[in-house]
């Protein structure tokens, strides 16, 4: 058994078109179409979270990597508040890029804010380069790495 290749990074999103305009505008994604998960219970089935309903499109990124977007109406989050990149479950998805500051600063627009500091990368399999966290208000967070 192996496994033949990724398809693609699901991410549960507040407010679906609010990210598909900043994935389109800001990232340069090419953007899917919105659609709704068949109501009945296919998508409690397969996530385990009885009643679950979720609107959801699939954004491919520049380089091809493709990100599902999902939005739930039902049940209600469970996490009223933005994990921390430090809670278990949190996630990031990590960009090359080659403005940091450009993208940061183009993401405000959306509510995005630089989560730390821009920090320099002096050995690794990133050496060189800078990295920088980018999070919205609701956790969302992006690892942007490449230039400054």
């Amino acid at each position: 058994m192996a496994v033949l290749r990724t398809i693609h990074t699901g991410l549960t999103v507040h407010d679906l078109a609010h990210m598909l305009a900043f994935f389109g505008q800001v990232l340069g994604a090419d953007v899917g179409e919105v659609r709704q998960i068949p109501l009945g219970d296919t998508l409690g089935h397969i996530t385990g979270v009885p009643d679950a309903q979720a609107r959801v499109c699939m954004v491919t990124l520049p380089g091809g990597h493709v990100v599902e977007l999902l939005e739930y109406a039902a049940p209600a989050s469970a996490t009223p508040i933005a994990p921390r990149p430090c809670d278990i479950g949190a996630a990031h998805l990590a960009l090359q890029v080659d403005s940091i500051a450009d993208i940061a600063q183009r993401a405000q627009a959306f509510g995005f804010a630089v989560a730390g500091q821009l920090q320099f990368l002096p050995g690794g399999p990133f050496a060189g380069q800078w990295v920088a966290y980018v999070r919205d208000p609701h956790g969302f967070t992006l690892e942007l790495i490449g230039g400054a």
